[in-house]
C-alpha cells in the first residue's frame, strides 16, 4: 500500500510539473547560461531586481522556504522524537507535503501553470488532507490518521531569507496531552 501511494504520488507531481507552463525550477533549478550555478537565494524583490526569474522566486519562496520549515523545523525533529521509542512505519505527513502542495497551487492561481482535470482532482485532494489532519499511515485494512496539534509554538530561523521557522523546543502539543521532547 504504502509503495502504491509513493508511486501514485510521485506521478501526481510529474503531471504537476508537466503544466507548468514555465520550466520548473523543481525539475531544473540550474541557471541556464554559461554558468551551472543556481541561482542564488535572496529576498523576492531583491531577487527579482538581480534577474532572478519569477518562476526561481516562487520555487525558492513557496516550494523550498516550506519544506525547510517544515522539515527541518517540525516533522523530522518530531520524528526523532518517535523513533527513540523503536522504529517508524512509512507515512505521509498530511499537513507536512504542504510544501509541494502549496508550490503547485500557487502556480495555478497565478495562471502559470494548466493541470489535467485529473491532476487537478488529485492535488485538491492532497491540499484537503494537508488541510484536515496530521500525519497518517496507511495499511491494507486500516488507515490511521492523526489529529492536527492542539498548538504549534515556533520561532525564526535568523538569517533566512524567507522568514523560515522552526519548532520551539516545547512548541508542539496534541489534544491528548503528548508533547514530544525535541532536542537541538
Amino acid at each position: 500500500m504504502a509503495s502504491d501511494i509513493a508511486m501514485i504520488t510521485s506521478q501526481l507531481r510529474g503531471a504537476l510539473s508537466a503544466g507548468v507552463t514555465h520550466t520548473d525550477p523543481e525539475l531544473s533549478p540550474l541557471r541556464r547560461s554559461k554558468t551551472t550555478q543556481p541561482w542564488p537565494e535572496l529576498a523576492p524583490h531583491q531577487a527579482l531586481n538581480n534577474g532572478v526569474p519569477l518562476a526561481v522566486v516562487l520555487h525558492q519562496g513557496v516550494r523550498t522556504a516550506l519544506h525547510r520549515s517544515l522539515a527541518h523545523g517540525y516533522y523530522l525533529p518530531v520524528r526523532a522524537a518517535l523513533a527513540a521509542d523503536g522504529p517508524m512505519p512509512a507515512c505521509w505527513y498530511g499537513q507536512q507535503e504542504a510544501c509541494w502542495i502549496a508550490y503547485y497551487d500557487v502556480l495555478r492561481r497565478l495562471n502559470l501553470a494548466r493541470y489535467g482535470p485529473e491532476a487537478t482532482e488529485h492535488l485538491d485532494i492532497w491540499a484537503g488532507l494537508a488541510r484536515s489532519c496530521g500525519w497518517w499511515w496507511p495499511g491494507e485494512t486500516v488507515c490511521v490518521v492523526a489529529d492536527r496539534p492542539q498548538s504549534v509554538r515556533t520561532e525564526p530561523v535568523f538569517g533566512t531569507v524567507h522568514d523560515q521557522v522552526r519548532l520551539q523546543p516545547e512548541g508542539l502539543r496534541h489534544r491528548d496531552g503528548w508533547q514530544p521532547l525535541l532536542t537541538r
